[in-house]
């Protein structure tokens, strides 16, 4: 099956790539490897993470990593796609996703979308010393271990496991200030090579991180109103 050829010819209205970026496959690489989609340019959604699937329709968690390229600034917007042009600005090597997908005609899409994903492990396994660092950042700030110290619940509006939560952000940010510091390490990559920072995605747990008279505290929003273990 081509995904080049289709009867429905793509009418560039743009609306599939304010979505936001493709996830990557390992047909990708070669553009990655010599740098026609640089990695400065891309993120990881690491497992566990609750997102979207436009497939489903439904928030899931994932069951392994996706690797993605970046949205514009605060948008979801792919950040290749020109909206003065409705242009892409990858296009002649737009990734494997971009290629198979037709709004009118969903079938090429869906028989590649969990297909061979690219995961940081394809791509950064060989880089001495980074990658032990980011298999021991996953061993601390993996989203089973912090689900789980969630999933104690909260006792007179206040987090049980506070404290350890704690602590995993701490760490998190931490080790991304440390790489770049430290490392030397873009930090623009950060989102590539660490996932999306914990300070902003303990938010899918209905949980803030706050400041108060200087010191990080954890607030539960209205949506989390159990005083009692998350079933």
């Amino acid at each position: 099956m081509n995904p080049e050829r289709s009867p429905y010819p793509c009418q560039r209205c743009g609306t599939c790539c304010e979505k936001g970026g493709p996830s990557l496959h390992r047909e990708d690489r070669p553009m990655i490897d010599d740098g026609r989609i640089p990695a400065r340019c891309l993120f990881t959604i690491r497992r566990g993470e609750r997102v979207r699937d436009n497939l489903k329709g439904d928030l899931v968690p994932l069951t392994e990593e996706i690797i993605k390229i970046k949205g514009c600034a605060d948008r979801w917007t792919c950040l290749f796609y020109d909206r003065a042009t409705r242009g892409c600005g990858i296009y002649a090597h737009r990734p494997l996703e971009c290629r198979a997908l037709n709004c009118r005609d969903t079938r090429r899409i869906e028989a590649v979308y969990d297909k061979t994903r690219l995961a940081r492990q394809d791509l950064l396994s060989g880089v001495n010393g980074l990658w032990d660092l980011i298999e021991d950042h996953e061993r601390r700030c993996n989203y089973e271990a912090l689900h789980a110290r969630v999933e104690a619940g909260i006792h007179e509006g206040r987090l049980k496991q506070e404290k350890a939560i704690l602590e995993i952000l701490r760490f998190d940010a931490h080790v991304r200030r440390l790489t770049v510091e430290k490392g030397g390490l873009d930090s623009r990559m950060l989102d590539f090579v660490f996932g999306r920072p914990l300070c902003d995605t303990i938010k899918m747990f209905d949980i803030e991180l706050a400041k108060k008279n200087g010191v990080y505290e954890l607030a539960v929003t209205p949506a989390f109103s159990r005083e009692q273990p998350i079933g």
